[in-house]
């Protein structure tokens, strides 16, 4: 609605300019005119040029309205469609009204201005064109960094609350940033009236959320594959579970066994026995809500005849007792997903569970 009215406001100051250089010769609107001296004003044209300059302003008061309807009918882009005719009439209207001005059309001035115009719009372009770069994450020793345009740095301790969510949260309007189709990036404002950071690089989800203790705005990320961000947020995740893991709480030791296997669970990477980091993809799902898990033993082959192995990343159950637990409703379902083996056809999958005497059971 917020949006609406903005365009809304826009649409009347254009349409208004326009009514009042044509129809009541409100000719000292007009850029140029009103500041070139008499003898210049002399030569000018002035009706034409009135005529002409308001019944653009008049044609260009529609297009951000065009926009926003294109926008609504499902048009990611449309708003920028708008914008775009909108700077195509300007740029024509520019160029047109030269010959209404013979005189300054000759003139170094007009030249000037011109190539003020051009500068001006080849700025605006690159700018625009920097800030809808895709940002960079790295994930460091003690805080999530994003680079680049309206990038910021987070201390883990400074996460209060990690969420991947199906879906963008209903926006209000743009307070400070770039709305380029399915590109948001910068500082909005929600329905709900709360504040965000956006990095976003689609227009569906899902979505990480990351609220901070020390901020209000929270911040929100995504790809634009959705496997990218599933990814982004089980690393952040997991850096922040392994952060937990390594704080003992407030007036209570760790024993000497518990710090080496946070140790060991540190210092552990699948790259450490040769075995791809992509290679199984595999998530489990509550509500929407990624849950974290370890890898333990696995057997794997490659392409049919190939070496059959047995992999063991030497995380064990300590390991495993250290890793936070996932919190779900009683009754929930829970989603596994596992990405298809290369020349493994039709992989079956079993799920055990482990009973109170700490034995295997299948799930049924």
């Amino acid at each position: 609605m917020t949006e609406l009215i903005i365009t809304l406001i826009v649409c009347a100051l254009l349409f208004f300019t326009g009514v009042l250089i044509k129809y009541f010769k409100a000719y000292n609107l007009i850029a140029g005119y009103n500041t070139a001296p008499r003898e210049v004003k002399e030569q000018i044209h002035a009706k034409g040029l009135g005529d002409f300059t308001g019944r653009q302003l008049m044609i260009a008061a529609f297009t951000p309205l065009l926009g926003y309807g294109l926008k609504r009918a499902g048009l990611v882009w449309g708003m920028e469609v708008g914008i775009g005719l909108l700077l195509l009439i300007i740029i024509y209207t520019v160029i047109k009204t030269q010959k209404f001005t013979p005189s300054l059309s000759k003139s170094s001035s007009a030249k000037t201005s011109i190539l003020i115009t051009l500068i001006i719009i080849i700025a605006v372009g690159a700018g625009i064109a920097w800030t809808a770069m895709p940002p960079a994450f790295n994930l460091e020793s003690e805080q999530f960094t994003i680079s680049g345009a309206y990038g910021v740095s987070i201390k883990y301790s400074d996460i209060e609350e990690l969420n991947l969510t199906p879906e963008i949260p209903a926006l209000s309007m743009r307070t400070n940033g770039l709305g380029l189709g399915p590109i948001l990036k910068g500082h909005f404002q929600l329905e709900d009236k709360s504040k965000a950071l956006l990095f976003l690089r689609s227009a569906s989800g899902p979505v990480l959320i990351i609220k901070r203790q020390t901020k209000a705005e929270m911040i929100m990320i995504n790809c634009k594959d959705a496997a990218e961000t599933r990814l982004l947020y089980q690393s952040l995740n997991n850096r922040l579970n392994t952060g937990k893991q390594t704080e003992p709480s407030r007036g209570e030791g760790v024993s000497a066994a518990a710090q080496q296997a946070t140790t060991d669970l540190n210092e552990i990477s699948i790259d450490d026995f040769g075995y791809p980091s992509d290679y199984p993809r595999f998530e489990i799902r509550c509500d929407n809500q990624q849950l974290s898990w370890l890898k333990g033993d696995s057997n794997f082959t490659g392409k049919p005849g190939g070496i059959i192995g047995n992999t063991m990343f030497g995380m064990n159950d300590e390991h495993t007792n250290l890793l936070e637990p996932n919190i779900v409703k009683p009754e929930s379902e829970l989603a596994f997903t596992a990405a298809a083996v290369p020349g493994l056809n039709n992989p079956k999958y079993k799920l055990h569970m482990l009973d109170k005497d700490n034995l295997l059971s299948t799930y049924p």
